[in-house]
């Protein structure tokens, strides 16, 4: 393990991020061979995924095909009904999505089984999720981790909700880019590490779904910004290192492995360079 990481009791959450998961695998796969090994790990949307495949034991090579694979993000979309789901959103649900995403629990369920979030200690597990009838925030530390991955990642709009113990839920990072508010207080943490994604600059696309999520990720970035600016102050008062970490990768294409694998890669050079400079 990096020496000037040893001895410190090291939580990671991994932040939203637009099929962001293969780069927050690449990450993490880099620092378990670092032997880097959190007490706690935490995820929003996509970093859900990543952190309950890692939480779930699953070995780095099987995470990375599952991440580098079209089955994870098609599994999203594939009990859509497609045209009734539409119309059944628009004209009957609060909360209306162009796609149904349950088929990724089934997915899920397939690679991690039918564990609960609480069953994990060595690192344990928290996710982030959003209800917004009740406009209020869910940081899961219990419940099936399956359905948990797959509520964290239907973004408003895109997806319809997903229940969760009676709650119609979406997208973890609404409001919480990345879940840490439970670990200022851990006895057991002492630095807070958070692995954020960004794609780089560019015209918006011209298609009208990607647009649509286009402007979608802009509004986060935009509350995710004070987010950061509010979890770092929080830290401090205390007593948590807290480490931003910030990665710029493509924008991941749905039919693309290459562009999946240049992801993952982006995610293994971010971990490079921290325990580079950590060691330095």
């Amino acid at each position: 393990m990096n020496a000037t990481l040893t001895g410190k009791r090291i939580a990671i959450s991994l932040g939203a991020s637009f099929m962001g998961y293969a780069t927050h695998a690449g990450f993490l796969a880099t620092l378990t061979q670092a032997g880097v090994k959190p007490v706690a790990l935490g995820g929003s949307s996509a970093g859900a995924i990543a952190a309950g495949l890692h939480a779930a034991g699953l070995s780095i090579e099987t995470v990375r095909e599952a991440v580098l694979g079209t089955s994870l993000p098609l599994s999203f979309v594939k009990r859509t009904p497609w045209g009734l789901q539409q119309l059944r959103d628009i004209f009957t649900r609060c909360q209306p999505g162009l796609f149904e995403p349950s088929g990724a629990i089934g997915y899920f369920e397939n690679l991690v089984g039918q564990r609960q979030i609480e069953q994990f200690k060595d690192p344990r597990l928290l996710i982030a999720m959003t209800d917004l009838a009740s406009k209020s925030s869910i940081l899961a530390q219990e419940g099936p981790l399956a359905r948990a991955m797959a509520a964290s990642c239907t973004v408003p709009i895109i997806f319809s909700p997903l229940d969760w113990h009676g709650r119609l839920v979406s997208d973890g990072g609404v409001a919480h880019e990345a879940p840490v508010d439970p670990w200022f207080q851990a006895d057991d943490i002492d630095t807070i590490i958070i692995h954020r994604i960004h794609q780089p600059e560019g015209p918006p696309p011209w298609l009208l779904p990607l647009r649509m999520i286009h402007t979608i990720a802009a509004s986060h970035h935009c509350v995710n910004a004070q987010w950061v600016a509010d979890r770092t102050e929080i830290a401090r008062l205390n007593g948590k290192q807290l480490i931003i970490l910030n990665t710029t990768a493509p924008s991941p294409s749905l039919f693309s492995r290459a562009s999946r694998e240049a992801c993952y890669a982006a995610g293994e050079a971010a971990a490079r360079a921290f325990l580079s400079s950590a060691s330095s």
